[in-house]
């Protein structure tokens, strides 16, 4: 196996996981809880959380999927 190949089986499970994480943020997290950082609310630091998760497994699906593209060709 190539080096090309596991980095995008690596990238392209930790896209999947960060999916994970990022929709179980932003659909449950939050909820029911009191608290928070200062002056913002526990459910808004989880939707942001949630957003940055979504994005950060968007950013590796397709980095995962461009090295498994590249190193089939």
């Amino acid at each position: 196996m190539s080096g090309a190949t596991a980095l995008g089986i690596l990238l392209v499970l930790g896209g999947l996981g960060g999916l994970g994480f990022g929709l179980f943020a932003l659909l449950r997290g939050g909820r029911g809880q009191s608290g928070g950082i200062g002056p913002i609310p526990e459910r808004w630091m989880h939707v942001f959380a949630g957003v940055r998760m979504l994005v950060f497994g968007i950013v590796c699906l397709a980095a995962g999927g461009y090295f498994l593209y590249s190193s089939l060709g």
